[in-house]
């Protein structure tokens, strides 16, 4: 029993392809004993050839140690030609057997064919190899002469080389080539099948080396060495135009494999169309998830499969959509904040328009122009879309004044207030002061009862607006006042003086540092310097009314600084919950979506998501409080085996001033710059020819650089500074 058959099985990784045949004893590292000499195992030479005249040729095959470049083996086959009686016998060695029935080379009865149901003489082929390839070295004697291989893939039948009549309507595929001398040296030969028929049925393969390609066309002592004979099988495969995509997005499909006539049938999961038989077919995602794809390519001899698993990667797109209270706002109204169903940032245009806050969308309405305009809420993240509504601002009337002081002595006359907008009215509750005109707010000091009186000052139009002071109308002036506390955070709200009973505001002051208002006393804490002051409200003397003075000290406390620095930005879906650190000063809360108790938890979040995550921070001596944020990018990560064919990214400097370069790169990849908030700044094509991202018009700060190569995704955090 000569026959060794080969079944090799691709190892794969999210690429899955047929079972391979190969042909037996490949690289003629197996020899036996025949009559005469030697051959190798599963291949026939003269020694076993039938027919009357099979010892017609006796010897010309033997087994060598002389091999090709690089062979993993120690041996190869040698046939030469021998000249008998006059004629030239070729040197033959093939899968078949012999058959030697004339003397005359050219005659029909020498040939060599497939023994069906003979495994010695017959190789059994129940695939569609693309190609053969394999190793010569051809030294013809001092002629110049071609060598020839055939490969011949037949149906159930006993087929002929040279092909005779009843044979041609046999034939699968041929693959031939004829080679002249390779000058003594190997050589590699690839040569493919081409699959004409007309035969449908693949059932055996018939390979023979000749040291000639006429019979009987060469010279006595033609040589031909021959190593590692392999079937090339080209797997199946095809392109995708992308494999990260947002829901409701299409992509297109290439086939990219051989196969003559071809026949296909795609599968994919969670797509529209779940199935194609069309060569390019074009898919509708709808549902996010992850997917396989599938494709078989068939044809009347056979057919070829892949499945790339777990291939495309379909994130769900944030809802922008949003609503203020209402269309039209007066400038001198409270800043409204819309309601909103996912996270993003808000710009608006035209110019004018001014937010408090671009991520909840808070408009500061008095620092505002008048107008319309357009608001456009655009969500955060790989799959970030836009919403948009129109918002109208008309100037608000301004109905703010305010007297020489807001305690008038009743000795010293009457008083007029200044206004910043001259047509409104003025009143007064309780009663008891009395107005010497209501248009201008002059104050008839003698008609007047002494006490603290609420004075408003209402003007009219589209956006009316009324400003009330507190007026305190005393033969003895008091500047007694407090604030709620002694001590405020950096970041609390305003303070405004309490009074004691019968006192009101005067001028007030302070030492350097504290930003407060003199008429009102209220003081702006976010702008203040850390420090303690001391607040002084003086009221002046007033013709025969003295003056008054009280002071109050006020403390502005620092808040802690913060810092946190995620030791791993990048997580990979299905990742194990685990506890958050990186945040400074020890002894702080971690706070953000998938946060519970210090712990983040992967599984809340779809692949190609961004989010946030707060570290703050209490200083138990002062009360005050900070935080940090940083941002955890969750990615749908490579299997082990994709992993490790991409050499990791360089990316430098970093920190850079704008100007950032990527090393590695394979031959082009996208990339994706993100901020902190997780909203995509930029995106772009790079290559290894061009391989510059310029952040120069980028603010200061931490980003996220996503890099894909295919279907491979790599991220990396870049210090902006």
């Amino acid at each position: 029993m000569k026959k060794i058959i080969t079944m090799a099985m691709a190892i794969t990784t999210s690429i899955a392809v047929n079972a391979q045949t190969q042909i037996g004893n490949s690289g003629f590292e197996n020899w036996e004993s025949v009559s005469g000499g030697s051959e190798p195992v599963n291949w026939n030479s003269f020694l076993t050839a039938s027919g009357g005249l099979a010892t017609f040729a006796a010897n010309q095959i033997e087994e060598t140690t002389d091999v090709r470049p690089g062979s993993a083996g120690s041996k190869s086959a040698r046939i030469w030609s021998r000249s008998v009686l006059g004629v030239v016998a070729n040197g033959n060695v093939t899968l078949g057997r012999i058959n030697m029935g004339s003397s005359s080379p050219s005659d029909a009865s020498n040939y060599n064919k497939s023994i069906i149901g003979n495994t010695t003489f017959s190789e059994a082929m129940p695939h569609i190899p693309d190609s053969i390839v394999f190793w010569v070295k051809f030294t013809p004697n001092g002629h110049n002469q071609n060598a020839r291989m055939k490969a011949t893939i037949h149906d159930n039948y006993e087929y002929r080389d040279p092909e005779d009549a009843a044979s041609t309507s046999h034939v699968v595929a041929s693959a031939i080539v004829n080679f002249p001398n390779t000058g003594g040296q190997w050589v590699r030969k690839s040569v493919p099948f081409n699959y004409t028929g007309p035969a449908t049925s693949v059932n055996y393969l018939l390979v023979t080396f000749t040291t000639n390609q006429t019979p009987g066309g060469g010279a006595s002592n033609d040589q031909l060495w021959i190593d590692d004979v392999e079937l090339i099988y080209n797997p199946a495969n095809f392109n995708t135009s992308a494999t990260t995509v947002c829901t409701g997005s299409t992509i297109t499909y290439t086939n990219t494999t051989t196969l003559t006539n071809p026949t296909y049938a795609w599968s994919f999961p969670g797509g529209t169309p779940a199935t194609s038989n069309v060569a390019n077919p074009t898919v509708t995602y709808n549902t996010p998830g992850t997917y396989n794809v599938t494709l078989t390519v068939s044809n009347q001899w056979g057919s070829k499969t892949v499945t790339k698993t777990n291939h495309v990667a379909v994130n769900a797109i944030p809802n922008p959509a949003f609503n203020y209270d209402q269309a039209t706002y007066c400038s001198n109204l409270d800043n409204p904040v819309p309601t909103t169903s996912g996270t993003g940032t808000f710009s608006s245009s035209p110019a004018g328009l001014t937010f408090a806050n671009t991520a909840t969308g808070e408009i500061n309405l008095a620092a505002s122009t008048a107008g319309t305009y357009t608001v456009t809420h655009t969500t955060s993240g790989a799959c970030s879309s836009t919403a948009t509504n129109t918002v109208t601002i008309f100037q608000g009337a301004d109905a703010s004044f305010s007297y020489p002081t807001n305690t008038i002595c009743i000795l010293g006359g009457d008083q007029t207030p200044s206004v910043t907008e001259a047509g409104g009215t003025f009143s007064a509750e309780p009663t008891g002061l009395t107005f010497v005109n209501a248009s201008t707010g002059e104050i008839d000091v003698d008609g007047s009862t002494p006490g603290t009186y609420a004075v408003s000052y209402v003007r009219g139009g589209g956006c009316p607006d009324t400003v009330t002071v507190n007026i305190t109308l005393t033969d003895t002036p008091d500047a007694t006042f407090s604030y709620s506390n002694a001590a405020f955070c950096l970041n609390a709200n305003d303070a405004s003086p309490i009074y004691v009973a019968g006192a009101n505001a005067g001028v007030f002051s302070s030492t350097i540092g504290l930003n407060i208002n003199s008429n009102t006393g209220t003081i702006d804490i976010s702008e203040s310097t850390p420090g303690t002051y001391t607040v002084t409200n003086d009221i002046a003397a007033v013709g025969a009314c003295p003056a008054a003075s009280h002071s109050f000290d006020v403390t502005i406390n620092d808040l802690p600084v913060v810092s946190f620095t995620l030791a791993d930005d990048t997580i990979c879906t299905g990742s194990p919950a685990f506890s958050l650190s990186g945040g400074s000063p020890a002894g702080g809360t971690y706070s953000g979506t998938g946060v519970g108790a210090n712990i983040f938890n992967p599984a809340a979040f779809q692949a190609g998501t961004v989010t946030v995550i707060t570290y703050t921070y209490t200083n138990t001596s002062t009360s005050c409080s900070n935080s940090a944020t940083d941002i955890i990018s969750i990615d749908a990560c490579l299997s082990i085996e994709e992993t490790e064919a991409i050499e990791p990214v360089s990316v430098f400097p970093n920190p850079t001033n704008g100007l950032l370069k990527v090393d590695n790169i394979q031959s082009s990849a996208f990339y994706t710059v993100i901020s902190i908030s997780g909203q995509v700044i930029e995106s772009g094509e790079i290559s290894s020819h061009s391989n510059t991202i310029d952040m120069t018009h980028m603010q200061n700060g931490v980003y996220l650089l996503r890099l894909q190569q295919g279907e491979n995704t790599q991220t990396v955090r870049v210090v902006k500074q």
